[in-house]
């Protein structure tokens, strides 16, 4: 396993007594200091995936390593240096946040005892539950308990942080304040592996990405390779007649948007030596805007499906 790699798998399979291929020969590849999304529809295997890399359950074949260790189902140090959000977490309802990760704590989740009441109350300030006091769990939002969940897999100060749709449940405001969280982890050591099918999130923090569909990965890469310009560019003049003039002298292919904006291929040349051109035959541009594929025009031109909710 290359030094670089905190989860590695190698044709990673799940198929069920029921003859479901819930995952399919999955290789991917997690590095240190990623901010890493895992994406697909609901339905596409990342849960599953997931929990074989958490040794929750066996894959039929294939193998995982996770942190530089092999990874089998039960596995006793499958967990060390990983926190963890998988498929909801699950507290006791009638005692308060604080009160149920002091009780994670006590469970080897943390460090020393003579610590535990301030650490517990580091990780409840830092997912942004300090003011909620005693109240107890069955009283929370979802959102809230999304929160309670990620403060317990903080707990670990984990090298890994494992989340299973983090965001399920939080308003704008509350999803910008995780975004925001995740990028500081990383920026402080933590490797993040963020599994969601919110493409749109993931596009604005994660540095590499993995799309999965029906069981398989789809496309792997660094979320910049994926979004690479496109080779067009978009032009907004009020002087569009001279504009498309001057395309018409020049080696560009173009297509007409609507009255005020071109759509221009310029392959691998530089765009401000377009703008440039314009601007020296006096054609006023109001806006010039390269032509990026976002995670979706990529899942959709993968799989062919243009839905992945």
């Amino acid at each position: 396993m290359s030094t670089s790699s905190v989860v590695l798998t190698h044709q990673l399979t799940k198929r069920y007594a029921s003859g479901l291929l819930a995952v399919d020969g999955v290789d991917l590849d997690v590095r240190e200091g990623d901010l890493f999304g895992f994406l697909g529809p609901n339905g596409a295997g990342k849960t599953t995936t997931i929990r074989m890399l958490l040794s929750l359950i066996a894959p039929t074949s294939g193998t995982v390593e996770v942190l530089g260790r092999e990874v089998t189902l039960h596995s006793p140090h499958a967990l060390e240096g990983v926190g963890t959000m998988v498929e909801g977490p699950a507290f006791y309802p009638y005692l308060s946040g604080e009160r149920n990760l002091m009780i994670f704590d006590g469970a080897g989740a943390g460090g020393p005892r003579r610590t535990r009441r301030q650490r517990v109350r580091d990780v409840i300030e830092r997912v942004g539950l300090a003011d909620v006091g005693d109240r107890p769990v069955k009283a929370y939002s979802l959102g809230m308990r999304q929160r309670l969940g990620l403060a317990s897999a903080l707990l670990r100060t984990p090298r890994l942080l494992v989340l299973d749709e983090p965001t399920n449940g939080l308003d704008a405001q509350g999803i910008h304040e995780l975004r925001t969280m995740f990028v500081d982890l990383v920026r402080d050591g933590t490797t993040i592996m963020l599994s969601s099918h919110l493409l749109a999130e993931v596009e604005l923090i994660c540095t590499r990405a993995a799309m999965m569909s029906a069981g398989r990965i789809v496309a792997q890469d660094d979320v910049r390779n994926l979004l690479a310009p496109t080779g067009w560019v978009r032009i907004t003049t009020p002087d569009l007649e001279r504009a498309v003039r001057a395309l018409q002298d020049g080696p560009f292919h173009y297509e007409p948007i609507d009255p005020i904006t071109v759509r221009v291929q310029i392959g691998d040349r530089a765009p401000e030596l377009l703008n440039k051109a314009f601007v020296q035959d006096d054609i006023r541009v109001r806006e010039l805007v390269v032509e990026r594929p976002t995670l979706e025009d990529v899942f959709l031109e993968r799989t062919g499906h243009g839905d992945i909710r």
